[in-house]
C-alpha cells in the first residue's frame, strides 16, 4: 500500500512541476514577442556593462547592457528551474561573462539545484509596434 502511494505522490509532484515550467516558457515567449533576433552574436558581455538580467525560462536568459542594448543568450541546454526561481550566479576571474561559462540555479531559499552552461549573446532588436492599427 505504502508504495503505491508513493507513486502517486511522486506523480503529483512532477504534475505541479511540469506545470510551473510551462507557465515560465509563456513567460519568455511572451517578452521574446516584442523582439527580433538580429542574427549578431558576440562571445562575452562586460560585467560591468551589464545592467539587469532576466531569465525567460529553463533554455534562455536576456541580458541588457548600460546604452539599452538587449542581448539573448539560449543555454547549452535545459537548466532546470531557471525559469520558475529566477535565480542564478556564477563566478568569474575576468570582468566578463562569456559563452561556456557555467551558471548556477538557486532556490528561493539559496539552495543551489542544478548548473549549465552559457551559449552565444545574440543581440536583439525591439519590435516597434507603435504603427500597428
Amino acid at each position: 500500500m505504502r508504495f503505491v502511494k508513493l507513486i502517486v505522490g511522486g506523480g503529483l509532484t512532477c504534475a505541479v512541476a511540469f506545470g510551473a515550467s510551462a507557465i515560465a516558457g509563456d513567460y519568455g515567449a511572451e517578452v521574446l514577442a516584442s523582439y527580433e533576433k538580429t542574427g549578431e552574436s558576440v562571445s562575452c558581455l562586460s560585467l560591468p556593462s551589464v545592467k539587469d538580467t532576466d531569465p525567460l525560462d529553463d533554455q534562455a536568459i536576456m541580458f541588457e547592457v548600460r546604452g539599452g542594448d538587449v542581448y539573448l543568450n539560449e543555454l547549452r541546454g535545459v537548466c532546470a528551474g531557471l525559469g520558475l526561481n529566477k535565480r542564478f550566479s556564477y563566478k568569474t576571474t575576468q570582468n566578463r561573462i562569456c559563452r561556456g561559462d557555467i551558471i548556477t540555479v538557486s532556490d528561493p531559499v539559496g539552495n543551489s539545484i542544478g548548473s549549465c552552461s552559457l551559449g552565444e549573446f545574440e543581440a536583439l532588436t525591439k519590435i516597434d509596434n507603435s504603427s500597428a492599427p
